[in-house]
C-alpha cells in the first residue's frame, strides 16, 4: 500500500513539474498555495527550479571569456526557512583581473486576498563584501519574506578564466528540477569527476559552431585613404553536456560529518589541455608536486620565508635565555602566537607581507605559521610549512593551487613530524585547531621536495571519577574531578578560559540539570602545556526515584549519555569524529544504610570491528558502595559509512547500558 501511495505522489508530482512555468518571474499561484514540500514534509523549504548555462564567448582582443548564468527559484515553507532568502555569491577578484558579477530579477512573490504581489530587490541592497585579497562576496536578503513565499533570481559571473564552477546537482534542501547545460569549445579539454551518491544523467553531444572575427583595414588609393572593415569566421565545434533531473532529495546532515559538501553529487571540471588551431598542444595537467613547487617559489610564499631581518633582535632575545633546543622551539612558538594575532584571513600567501604583519601585531593565517617557519629555521630547527585545505574548503581532488587555503608549520625529526598552528593561542604541538584536521596536508621543504603528511591529532582525552552519597531521602551529594588533555583541553580551554568561574559554574549547572555546585575549582586553566582539572562538590534533590519502599537511579546519574547521535537507517558518507577519543567515567556511589541492593546492571562490552572502538560497562558492589567504570573509546578519526550500521548498533547498545537502573529495596 506503502508502495502503491509513493507511486501516486511521485506522478503527481512529475506532472506538476512538467505542467510548470519555469520562465522566469513567471510564478504561478500554485507554487504559492503550496504548504508543504510533496515528497518531504520536514523541508523548510525547496528549490522549485534551478538552471545552469555555462557557454564561453570569444570578445576580441581579450579571447575567450567564460559566462555563467544561473536561474534559481527557492519556496519558503516557514520561518525556519528564511535563511534561503539570502544569497552569497563568491567571485574571484584579484587585484589585476577580475571576474564580473551581475544579479538581476530578483524578486519575492506572496499571494494576498488570491492575488500574487511581487516585491523587487533594490539595486542598494546588493552589497559588495571582500573576503580576502583574492576572494569577494556578492550578497544580497530578498525583500518581504513571509511563511510561503516563492524567492527568484538571476545572476551571470564573467570570468576571463578558464576555471569552471563545480555543478552542484544537491542542496541542503530538496530540489524539484535541475537543469544544466554546460558548453566547451573544442580547444579546450577538461576532466571531469563526479561526486556524490546520486545517478547524474549526463549526456553529451556535439554541436557545429563558429567564431566571428571583425578586421579593419587601412588603405590609400589615388591619394585617398579609407578604412575598411572585413569579417573572418572560423568554425569549431562545440563539446555539450546537459543534465536534467527532478525530485533530488536534500542532502541530510548527521552529526560527525566533516563538511556536508564533500559528499554532495557534483561534478568538477579541472582544465587538462589547450590545442589551438595549428599551435602545439598545451598540457595543464599538474602533479600535487607541481603545484607545491609553485606555491614554494611565489615571492609571497616561499620569498617571505627568506626574510629574517625583521625578528633578528627578538630571535637573539630567545636564543640567549633558551639554549636547550626543544625548550627553544617552543618559546619561538609561543612568542609567535602572542607577537602576531590572527585576523581571522585564510589563505596561503601572505596578504601584506610578514614584515608588515609583525610590525603590526596581526596577520593571516600565513603571515603567522610563514614567520614561524622563518623564525625557527633561523634558529637551526628542520622547519617548514605544511599546505592544507580545512574542513571548511573542502577535500582536495585534482592538483592545482586553489585546492589549498591554509598553512601550518612543522618540525621535522628522525622519528616523527611535529605539527604547529600559530594562529590558536590555545593549542600546542600536535594539538591543531579542529578547523585544520582535514586528512592530509602537503609539506614543502627548502629544497622545494614536498609529500603527504597525515594530520593524524593527538586524541582527544577526558577522564571523570565521581563519588556520589545518597540518604534516605533520594537526596545526592558528590565531588566530581575532571581531567581533560589533547583535545579535550584545547576544547575547554577555547570555551572557558577568559570566561568568570561563577558563568562556567552556571553552564555546567545548566548542562547537568538540577544540580547545585560548591567549592569550585579550575587547575591549569592557563598552562595549556598541562591538562585542564576541574573539581567541585555537587547537591540535587532529583536523579533518584523513590517509589513504595525502592529507589531507582541510573548510575551514571546526570553523566548518561540518553540518545543515539545516528538517526539514518542509512548512510553514504564516513563519520568524521575529527580525531580519535577517550572518554572514561569512575563513579562510586554510597547507598543509605537502610537499604540494599535489589538489582545493578550487569558488566557488558562491545567492540566495533578492524579495533574501530570499544565500550565497556562495569559495574561492581562493595558492601554499601556501588563501583561503575564507563570506557568509551573510537580508535579512528574517521570511520567509513560501511561500517556505519555496526556502529549505530554500538552507539545504541551505550545508551541502553547508560540508561539501565539500579534498584535498591528498603531493608
Amino acid at each position: 500500500m506503502k508502495k502503491i501511495i509513493l507511486t501516486i505522489i511521485l506522478l503527481a508530482v512529475s506532472q506538476l513539474v512538467m505542467s510548470q512555468n519555469y520562465k522566469v518571474g513567471k510564478v504561478s499561484k500554485e507554487e504559492l498555495q503550496e504548504k508543504a514540500y510533496p515528497l518531504d514534509s520536514s523541508a523548510n523549504a525547496a528549490y522549485l527550479y534551478k538552471k545552469r548555462k555555462t557557454y564561453f564567448k570569444y570578445v576580441q582582443k581579450e579571447g575567450f571569456k567564460i559566462i555563467t548564468e544561473v536561474q534559481e527559484r527557492i519556496k519558503i515553507y516557514n520561518h525556519e526557512g528564511y535563511n534561503w532568502a539570502t544569497k552569497v555569491i563568491s567571485y574571484y577578484n584579484p587585484p589585476m583581473k577580475s571576474e564580473k558579477v551581475t544579479i538581476s530579477n530578483a524578486k519575492t512573490f506572496t499571494l494576498k486576498n488570491g492575488k500574487i504581489e511581487t516585491f523587487k530587490l533594490k539595486k542598494s541592497a546588493i552589497f559588495d563584501e571582500k573576503e580576502n585579497k583574492y576572494w569577494s562576496n556578492k550578497k544580497f536578503t530578498m525583500p518581504n519574506i513571509s511563511d510561503g513565499c516563492v524567492i527568484e533570481w538571476t545572476y551571470r559571473i564573467t570570468s576571463p578564466y578558464r576555471d569552471i564552477r563545480n555543478v552542484e546537482l544537491q542542496s541542503e534542501i530538496p530540489i524539484k528540477k535541475i537543469s544544466c547545460k554546460i558548453e566547451i569549445p573544442e580547444y579546450y579539454m577538461y576532466s571531469i569527476r563526479e561526486t556524490g551518491f546520486l545517478d547524474i544523467p549526463l549526456q553529451k553531444v556535439e554541436k557545429s559552431s563558429y567564431i566571428e572575427l571583425q578586421s579593419k583595414n587601412r588603405s590609400t588609393k589615388n591619394h585617398v585613404t579609407g578604412t575598411s572593415f572585413s569579417k573572418d569566421r572560423i568554425n569549431l565545434f562545440l563539446n555539450i553536456s546537459t543534465i536534467n533531473k527532478n525530485n533530488i532529495p536534500a542532502l541530510l546532515d548527521e552529526p560527525f560529518v566533516d563538511n556536508i559538501n564533500n559528499y554532495k553529487s557534483a561534478i568538477h571540471y579541472e582544465l587538462a589541455t589547450l590545442k589551438w588551431p595549428n599551435e602545439i598542444l598545451k598540457n595543464y595537467t599538474q602533479t600535487w608536486d607541481d603545484v607545491a613547487k609553485t606555491i614554494a617559489r611565489s615571492s609571497e610564499f616561499g620569498g617571505e620565508l627568506k626574510k629574517t631581518s625583521y625578528f633578528k633582535e627578538d630571535l637573539i632575545a630567545l636564543r640567549n635565555k633558551f639554549s636547550n633546543k626543544n625548550e627553544l622551539m617552543l618559546a619561538i612558538f609561543e612568542f609567535v602566537k602572542h607577537k602576531v594575532k590572527w585576523n581571522n584571513t585564510y589563505g596561503k600567501y601572505s596578504y601584506k607581507g610578514v614584515r608588515y604583519a609583525y610590525k603590526k601585531g596581526e596577520g593571516s593565517v600565513a603571515d603567522i605559521n610563514l614567520i614561524l617557519v622563518a623564525m625557527l629555521r633561523a634558529a637551526n630547527i628542520n622547519a617548514n610549512p605544511i599546505i592544507l585545505s580545512t574542513r571548511s574548503h573542502g577535500v582536495p581532488i585534482f592538483p592545482t593551487l586553489n585546492r589549498f587555503n591554509y598553512v601550518i608549520a612543522c618540525v621535522e625529526t628522525e622519528n616523527n613530524v611535529v605539527l604547529f598552528d600559530a594562529t590558536e593561542e590555545n593549542s600546542t604541538p600536535n594539538v591543531l585547531p579542529l578547523r585544520d584536521l582535514n586528512w592530509k596536508g602537503r609539506i614543502i621543504r627548502e629544497n622545494e621536495s614536498s609529500t603527504w603528511v597525515n594530520l593524524i591529532p593527538k586524541p582527544a582525552d577526558l577522564n571523570a571519577n565521581t563519588q556520589i552519597t545518597i540518604n534516605e531521602d533520594g537526596e545526592m551529594q558528590g565531588m566530581k574531578r575532571t581531567q581533560y588533555k589533547n583535545y579535550e583541553a584545547l576544547k575547554f580551554r577555547n570555551k572557558y578560559r577568559k570566561v568568570k568561574d561563577e558563568d562556567v559554574i552556571g553552564k555546567i549547572e545548566e548542562d547537568y540539570g538540577n544540580i547545585e555546585i560548591s567549592d569550585f575549582r579550575i587547575v591549569n586553566k592557563n598552562n595549556i602545556y598541562k591538562p585542564v582539572i576541574v573539581m567541585y562538590k555537587f547537591y540535587s534533590e532529583e536523579g533518584v526515584d523513590i517509589i513504595g519502599n525502592k529507589m531507582y537511579f541510573s548510575p551514571l546519574f546526570f553523566m548518561a549519555e540518553t540518545k543515539n547521535p545516528f538517526k539514518l537507517e542509512k548512510r553514504d558518507y564516513p563519520i568524521d569524529f575529527g580525531m580519535p577519543n577517550s572518554n572514561k567515567k569512575i563513579v562510586s556511589i554510597v547507598i543509605p544504610s537502610d537499604y540494599v541492593v535489589e538489582s545493578i546492571p550487569k558488566s557488558f562490552a562491545i567492540g566495533l570491528p578492524d579495533n574501530l572502538g570499544v565500550f565497556k560497562f562495569s559495574v561492581t558492589q562493595v558492601g554499601n558502595k556501588i563501583n561503575i567504570i564507563s570506557l568509551l573509546k573510537i580508535n579512528s578519526s574517521v570511520i567509513s559509512a560501511t561500517y556505519y550500521a555496526q556502529l549505530k548498533e554500538f552507539f545504541k547498545q551505550r545508551i541502553a547500558k547508560n540508561t539501565e537502573k539500579v534498584v535498591l529495596i528498603k531493608a
